[in-house]
């Protein structure tokens, strides 16, 4: 008797496992799952100014040239990282992907199509920045990525 209330027992047990549904993991793809990016969060939470120069140095620690950073934005989240595009003084447009890991990866925007990764969007003008010096703030007059 006792045996049978075992097995019986076990047997409810893995039927009430078994209706808790799919455990496979989520797909990374799904677009309801946000993970939390607090490096792209802290950089959003900055002023313009220091905006221009976070991504300054993000794009020449990847070993790319840029001596200044005219405009930039933050376009969207593509494979759980945060998507920015930056136009340097030198006229490229640079995306700048920000893992949650804070890992970064710098890819020229001209090469997007040809890699597979999201188009980068034009950029509008900066608003100026009220910190910044004055005659420190770069010209937004240029109408060259609006593209």
């Amino acid at each position: 008797m006792m045996r049978l209330f075992a097995a019986s027992a076990f047997s409810a047990a893995i039927l009430a496992l078994a209706a808790c549904g799919e455990t496979a993991p989520a797909n990374d793809q799904d677009p309801r799952i946000r993970i939390a990016n607090p490096g792209s969060d802290r950089l959003k939470a900055l002023s313009p100014l220091n905006q221009r120069i976070g991504l300054m140095r993000a794009i020449t620690a990847s070993g790319k040239r840029c001596t200044r950073v005219d405009r930039l934005g933050y376009q969207e989240d593509y494979r759980q990282m945060a998507m920015w595009v930056a136009l340097c003084d030198d006229g490229r447009r640079w995306s700048v992907f920000i893992a949650p890991n804070e890992d970064i990866q710098v890819r020229n925007c001209a090469e997007h199509e040809e890699l597979g990764l999201p188009a980068c969007r034009g950029l509008p003008p900066l608003p100026p920045d009220p910190t910044a010096p004055p005659g420190t703030e770069p010209p937004n007059s240029s109408n060259a990525n609006l593209l």
